[in-house]
């Protein structure tokens, strides 16, 4: 078995333990559970080095969405929010460089920007503005709905 495989399969493993202490024990915070269910790399709870890794940091490149696509996103708009400049969806896929792809897609975009909303980041307004109605698409709604514990699918 490959270096790779073995990985994978920790990583499988260690993702099937998040969950259930998340949702069977109540451990763990709404944007945490959702960057492990989704392949989210959970950006916002990584550590400085001055205290014991979470258990995500060591799987950097098992996520579907890298580090560095939730940083690359994130920073974005917050130099938008500061500016007050906040885009609507459709602004942010076309600078990411359209609905297909580009550099990120918008599965990716709408999973980080749900993992930011359910961490607590920005305000109403910004949210609302990137979710104005008709410059966005049906899926992105989710992005601001309530999170359900009950709803996570292991597989």
């Amino acid at each position: 078995m490959s270096d790779n495989a073995i990985l994978q399969a920790l990583f499988n493993q260690q993702r099937l333990q998040i969950l259930e202490l998340g949702t069977v024990h109540d451990k763990f915070s709404d944007d945490y559970l959702f960057a492990w269910e989704i392949g989210v790399y959970p950006y916002f709870q990584d550590t400085d080095g001055t205290v014991f890794q979470a258990p995500h940091e060591v799987y950097k490149s098992n996520f579907v969405v890298s580090p560095e696509q939730v940083k690359d996103v994130f920073y974005y708009l917050c130099e938008r929010w500061n500016a007050q400049e906040t885009p609507t969806f459709y602004q942010l896929e076309k600078y990411y460089g359209g609905k297909f792809g580009g550099v990120y897609g918008r599965p990716s975009l709408i999973f980080i920007c749900r993992y930011a909303y359910l961490h607590g980041c920005f305000d109403k307004t910004f949210w609302n503005t990137l979710l104005k109605s008709g410059q966005h698409p049906s899926e992105a709604s989710s992005i601001t709905s309530p999170y359900d514990r009950d709803d996570i699918l292991f597989n």
